[in-house]
């Protein structure tokens, strides 16, 4: 089961946004459904366009996982970025809501490379 931490964010975002409610539930819904164990299997739950799995380049030019994902939701109309951990052995997985937004806006934060440790929910 996944836990995802911070809903009331996504309830605020939902207040402020009522064309979004429906979309939010049913993402909602799927991902506490789910039994993810690693990276991958949220991309295989969404598939490829729904699912970006976020990574940077460290002082070597290699992409280091930085544990954070891109939800694209309702056809790439809004975008969640939450921070994740998986417990296998427990059979749970956290995701941490740190930004959601359109996509214009989350094309904002991208162009100043904040997308890695953005945290608007502190």
């Amino acid at each position: 089961m996944v836990h995802i931490i911070a809903v009331k964010h996504l309830k605020n975002f939902m207040d402020n946004n009522p064309s979004y409610c429906e979309c939010l539930k049913a993402w909602v819904s799927i991902v506490s459904k789910c039994n993810w164990e690693k990276p991958q299997d949220m991309v295989v739950e969404f598939g490829t366009k729904a699912v970006d799995l976020l990574g940077k380049k460290d002082k070597k030019k290699t992409t280091v996982s930085c544990n954070r994902v891109v939800f694209d939701i309702k056809g790439n109309h809004l975008r969640i970025i939450a921070k994740y951990q998986f417990h296998p052995k427990l059979e749970k997985s956290r995701l941490y809501l740190c930004w959601i937004g359109t996509h214009k806006d989350y094309d904002k934060i991208c162009d100043k490379n904040e997308q890695y440790d953005i945290n608007m929910f502190n």
